[in-house]
């Protein structure tokens, strides 16, 4: 279904999200059609996300958390970024962050990705507020967070 610029695709209890989380992005609407119960929602696909976007998304995830439990996988990095400036959404029980996208930089031959960062795996680090080492894609040497941890991991934060 469209929702202005934002494709969505209810697949029983998962949720692809793919463009834009904006103003024309009535998301509040959207939790009505998603079955009660456990829901994953998948925002890799996501490419802008603005204030008016940010509070339909929160409005969204009030309601499905109150039917549910919440996973977010694969998190796009403009949504993660604007996650971490929303207390309500930290270390939240009725929702999990799985895997989120976050900048990452090789410090050796100057490679810039934003991979997948599996957050269960790296939940410890992930709570300490540390971004663990990922392997270059490039010249296989770790990679480090490109930005600000605060801007990432804030979510993570007990």
């Amino acid at each position: 279904m469209k929702l202005g610029r934002l494709e969505v695709t209810i697949t029983g209890s998962r949720v692809t999200f793919q463009g834009r989380i904006d103003d024309g992005s009535p998301l509040g609407e959207l939790a009505g059609k998603i079955p009660a119960g456990p829901v994953t929602l998948d925002t890799g696909a996501v490419t802008f996300v603005n204030s008016i976007g940010m509070r339909e998304w929160i409005r969204m995830l009030r309601v499905l958390r109150e039917r549910g439990i919440v996973t977010l996988e694969n998190v796009a990095d403009v949504l993660m970024t604007q996650m971490n400036l929303v207390p309500e959404l930290a270390e939240n029980p009725t929702m999990r962050i799985a895997s989120f996208h976050a900048q990452y930089a090789c410090p050796k031959c100057g490679n810039e990705v934003a991979p997948v960062v599996d957050a269960i795996a790296n939940a410890e680090i992930l709570r300490q507020m540390r971004a663990p080492t990922l392997p270059c894609p490039e010249c296989g040497s770790d990679m480090e967070l490109g930005d600000f941890a605060e801007r990432y991991l804030t979510v993570f934060k007990p």
